[in-house]
């Protein structure tokens, strides 16, 4: 157990020197224990990358086996003391700011004692991460999921070009109303791409005043009345819809709950859990 331990947590900080502090006896020892735990498995689990290490395939196995069993072993010590028992959540920023947050006040309500962690990663990092059991629930597109993990689908999300009436008075019927228009639009990416695409064969070329890198900064310029933008439909409880013109985009993803088997079948509380929170973050 402490061998395996000590392996987690060179995995998670990607090297012995940090794990150790720069203590020499303490990476001694711990490169002794990751050596044991090769011979007793008879596989390499880790390989010198720079001025630090890089699991093998079998160590990343290993590491998420090992991560998901001592979450379930801090489950139980938790739930013995009648202390909190921790959760690490893992979205985009903009489906945790206008999905997961507003409704975590309800989840919690249903599920007494646990401590939430809210994190943020791009969808590849959210995928890989969570299949390694760094993260245990998932929002994540559908078409981003692979075999590793499980998954239920909590609802369509569409996107719309939202502009303020203090921009056009007149509603837009489709993106040629939108030509004299300043707007805050991503600075790659799908989204861009499609937008510069409907664009083209509208035959307009759109003013693009500020590029972003985020949903949230586009969300911010448009509710301060500087620029129109396209947001998630998620974003729309949280703004005043007599201030802005809608014009709905031909672009929609199905966003799941996704989780490991491996972490549902090793933490029972962790599985009840995920079936709360499927119910409590679904929407139409």
């Amino acid at each position: 157990m402490e061998r395996l331990a000590s392996f987690c947590a060179v995995a998670d900080a990607g090297s012995i020197a940090r794990v150790a502090d720069k203590d020499p006896t303490r990476q001694s020892l711990i490169s002794r224990q990751i050596r044991e735990l090769e011979t007793f498995f008879g596989v390499e689990l880790v390989r010198r990358k720079g001025s630090g290490l890089e699991l093998t395939e079998a160590g990343r196995e290993l590491a998420a086996v090992g991560r998901e069993n001592f979450k379930g072993l801090a489950d139980f010590a938790a739930r013995c003391a009648g202390a909190p028992w921790t959760v690490r959540m893992v979205a985009s920023n903009s489906v945790a700011y206008w999905l997961v947050l507003p409704r975590l006040k309800r989840l919690e309500k249903d599920c007494p004692k646990i401590r939430f962690e809210i994190y943020h990663e791009q969808t590849r990092e959210i995928v890989t991460t969570t299949r390694e059991g760094t993260y245990d629930i998932a929002f994540v597109h559908e078409d981003a999921l692979d075999s590793g993990l499980k998954k239920t689908v909590l609802g369509s999300v569409g996107h719309s070009v939202l502009v303020p009436k203090s921009l056009r008075r007149k509603a837009p019927t489709d993106l040629t109303g939108l030509v004299r228009v300043p707007m805050a639009l991503p600075i790659g990416g799908r989204m861009r791409s499609l937008m510069d695409d409907l664009a083209a064969k509208a035959g307009i070329t759109l003013q693009v005043a500020v590029g972003c890198s985020s949903y949230l900064q586009s969300a911010q310029l448009f509710e301060s009345g500087m620029c129109a933008t396209v947001l998630p439909d998620l974003a729309l409880a949280s703004l005043e819809a007599a201030r802005f013109h809608r014009l709905p985009v031909p672009y929609r993803y199905r966003l799941c709950l996704a989780w490991s088997a491996r972490a549902a079948d090793t933490r029972p509380a962790l599985a009840r859990l995920i079936a709360q929170c499927g119910t409590a973050m679904a929407f139409e």
